[in-house]
């Protein structure tokens, strides 16, 4: 209980410390646009992130700091652990609040108190033994939400997925739809929803899946795969991760009367899953044979409720025609094909990792010496 205290009293401090020093800044002449533009000038806007030390945060971070944006950075992880977005902007243009407790209103009413636009990019498709679906993706936007309505932000932006829908057999899906209801209850003027399809970068959870399903196929099974209808069933539209936060930072810098309420981000081509896994298997160098797996449908639809299965197997992209998308902010999306040898080839054979695509593949067998070079 002492250590409890302890902790409550220093984070309640060092959140003084740093919001003092922030409305310090944001009631001095260095609000005022000034610099040649980079990181060492000041663009005089104070964005708040919520969810800033996530897997994709960085790539919004590091696209303010380009810009000289002030930001704080509200985290309960450990704090040095957030350090590395330090160097995402110069010094002084980053003010991290170590808020061990989301549920305290009084602290988020701080965070967001000087702020002209606030980030949300909480949320999870991965719960733990202590959240529920509920918990994680709409109860804490909801808590963010009001904070920012108390506050008078003039804008909020709201990070969602182009499938949500509250009747997906989703959670994840279902409960960020619930997280778009509850930014429009409470912020129906200053809420900007942005649904992105499934992002791929050398984080992500998605082409990370795929390839792994299929690299765990056994030798004699020949890249035996179980995909859901042998993937002709479902169609995905990902987008390039950093190409997403790069509109999002280019919606922060317009004005009011120039953004609109609802982006739609997705990438440049439709795949079905079973053309996604060739382009896949094309840079892996693996066996690819899709079977259809009906013990695993079984298993992992009503079982075990995989929700990575259910999320990239079953459900197609719900693309809207005529909603804003990337290239209305400026944005050219990334082919998959130009980024995603950069992370995949981590799923070669060992002695091919460093092979081209479109060159001649190492034969470790037929190398007198063994080194895997070509000989």
């Amino acid at each position: 209980r002492e250590r409890n205290t302890r902790e409550a009293v220093v984070s309640t401090q060092s959140t003084g410390k740093v919001l003092g020093a922030v409305r310090a800044l944001s009631s001095s002449p260095l609000t005022i646009k000034s610099g040649r533009g980079g990181r060492s000038s000041t663009n005089a806007k104070t964005v708040t992130i919520f969810g800033a030390t996530g897997k994709m945060g960085r790539y919004l971070v590091n696209n303010l700091g380009q810009l000289g944006t002030q930001m704080i950075i509200p985290h309960r992880c450990d704090p040095v652990t957030a350090q590395y977005l330090k160097v995402s902007s110069d010094l002084g243009q980053q003010h991290h609040v170590y808020t061990p407790d989301f549920n305290d209103e009084e602290q988020l009413m701080e965070c967001v108190k000087y702020s002209d636009v606030v980030v949300n990019l909480t949320g999870t498709d991965r719960i733990k033994l202590h959240q529920s679906w509920e918990d994680a993706n709409v109860t804490l936007t909801h808590r963010i939400a009001r904070a920012c309505k108390k506050m008078d932000v003039p804008c909020f932006i709201h990070m969602s997925h182009i499938n949500a829908d509250i009747d997906s057999p989703s959670q994840f899906l279902k409960t960020k739809a619930l997280s778009e209801e509850v930014v429009l209850h409470e912020l129906p003027d200053a809420a900007i929803i942005v649904r992105a399809s499934d992002c791929y970068h050398a984080r992500d959870r998605f082409t990370h899946y795929l390839a792994r399903i299929n690299s765990v196929a056994k030798l004699f099974e020949k890249g035996r795969t179980p995909l859901y209808k042998k993937g002709m069933d479902t169609y995905k539209t990902p987008v390039y991760g950093p190409d997403v936060f790069r509109g999002i930072t280019n919606i922060i810098s317009m004005n009011d009367s120039e953004r609109e309420r609802l982006y739609q981000f997705v990438g440049p081509r439709t795949y079905s899953l079973h053309e996604l896994l060739t382009s896949i298997t094309d840079i892996t160098f693996r066996q690819y044979r899709p079977v259809v797996g009906r013990y695993n449908f079984l298993w992992n639809r009503y079982l075990l409720r995989s929700e990575p299965y259910i999320r990239h197997q079953m459900i197609s992209d719900n693309v809207v025609l005529g909603l804003p998308g990337l290239e209305d902010v400026g944005i050219t999306p990334t082919h998959f094909e130009d980024k995603a040898l950069f992370w995949l080839r981590n799923y070669r054979i060992f002695w091919q990792v460093w092979d081209p695509v479109d060159g001649q593949k190492t034969n470790i067998y037929g190398n007198v010496m063994g080194t895997g070079e070509a000989m």
